[in-house]
C-alpha cells in the first residue's frame, strides 16, 4: 500500500515536472534565440560603430542590433527608388553571366524569394487536397488558375496548387488539381504554415474549427 501511494506521489511530481517544463520552454527558448540574434548583430555590426567617439559604453548589449535595424531599413527603402531597381537590375545581370556563381546566386535568391512569397498574397487560399491516395489528405496552398498548354491539354478547370513539405513549407511541389477536388479551408495561409511546420502539434484557430465542424465543407467552385 505504501508503496503504491510512494509510486503514485513519484508520478505525480514527475508530471509537475514535465509540465513547468512545457511552461516556461517557450519563453526559455524565445529569450535564447534573442540572446543569440543580439550577440551576433552586436558581433558583426559593433566593429564599425566608433562607441568611444560617441560617448556610448562599449558594455552595452544590442547596439549592434540597433544599427542593423536601421541599415536594413534604409537600405530597403533604396531598393525600392529608382536608384535601387536599377542597381538590382545591373547586380542580377552581371551574377547570372559569371559561371558558378550564377547558379548559387540564382538558387539563394529563389529561397528568399520563396519566404517573401509566404508573406505576399501570392498563396491565396489554403486548400485540401485528397493526396497521396483515396481517403488519405494534405494542405495545400492555391497560387493560381492553371492556363497555357496544361489546362488546354486537359480541356477542364484546373487550379495550381503548391504542396508544402514538413516541417519546411519553402519547400514542396507544384500540383494541377481539377477545381472539383479541392476543398476550400477556413484558416489563413500563416495558420496552415504553423500548422505544417509542427507536424500537426499546433492545431490553428480550434475555436472556430470547432464551430465549423457541422457545417459540411463545401469543394471549392468558380464564383
Amino acid at each position: 500500500m505504501k508503496i503504491n501511494s510512494k509510486f503514485k506521489l513519484m508520478k505525480k511530481i514527475q508530471n509537475y515536472f514535465f509540465s513547468g517544463i512545457l511552461i516556461i520552454a517557450p519563453l526559455g527558448l524565445s529569450l535564447y534565440v534573442a540572446w543569440v540574434v543580439v550577440g551576433l548583430a552586436d558581433k558583426i555590426f559593433r566593429p564599425f560603430i566608433p562607441l568611444s567617439q560617441l560617448g556610448i559604453p562599449s558594455e552595452i548589449p544590442g547596439v549592434g542590433l540597433i544599427v542593423a535595424f536601421l541599415f536594413f531599413t534604409i537600405l530597403g527603402a533604396i531598393a525600392g527608388s529608382f536608384f535601387g531597381k536599377f542597381y538590382h537590375k545591373i547586380v542580377d545581370g552581371i551574377l547570372s553571366k559569371i559561371p558558378g556563381l550564377n547558379s548559387i546566386y540564382s538558387t539563394v535568391k529563389q529561397i528568399i524569394d520563396t519566404f517573401a512569397t509566404t508573406q505576399s498574397n501570392a498563396f491565396k487560399e489554403v486548400v485540401l487536397i485528397e493526396y497521396p491516395q483515396k481517403d488519405m489528405f494534405a494542405l495545400g496552398f492555391l497560387t493560381s488558375e492553371t492556363k497555357g498548354e496544361v489546362a488546354i491539354k486537359k480541356n477542364r478547370k484546373m487550379i495550381n496548387v503548391f504542396m508544402p513539405s514538413t516541417p519546411n513549407p519553402t519547400t514542396g511541389f507544384l500540383m494541377f488539381v481539377p477545381l472539383n477536388k479541392c476543398t476550400k479551408l477556413s484558416m489563413s495561409v500563416d495558420q496552415a504554415i504553423k500548422y505544417i511546420i509542427s507536424a500537426g502539434l499546433v492545431t490553428p484557430n480550434a475555436s472556430m474549427i470547432k464551430k465549423a465542424l457541422p457545417k459540411k465543407k463545401k469543394p471549392l467552385t468558380k464564383k
